[in-house]
């Protein structure tokens, strides 16, 4: 049971270690091209760390198509990450238990 454990752990880490990475290299590829648009471009990208930026890449994608991809992946990774926690969780924390008694 130990390696399974080690394995549920291993894969989380992965996950939001790897979309962690892609949203602060997205959001510092939009960050700063968002004060070129204007105020109404940079304000939600600076004070709205996820949404902001992908709104700003949505509104400009011609331009800025790779950060958006990358702010949509991180996005998508740390969801999946949740979503095993949370669904897969409790079924590892079950089968552990009966190995305690």
């Amino acid at each position: 049971m130990d390696a399974s454990f080690t394995a549920f752990v291993m894969v989380i880490a992965l996950l939001v270690a790897v979309g962690a990475s892609l949203l602060l290299v997205g959001y510092f590829g939009t960050l700063p091209a968002s004060f070129t648009f204007g105020w109404k471009n940079w304000v939600p990208t600076l004070f709205l760390p996820v949404i902001g930026p992908l709104w700003f890449t949505w509104r400009h994608w011609s331009d800025f198509s790779r950060p958006g991809k990358q702010l949509f992946a991180g996005v998508t990774l740390i969801l999946i990450a949740i979503l095993i926690l949370y669904k897969g969780g409790p079924y590892i924390i079950d089968r552990m238990s009966v190995g305690v008694k």
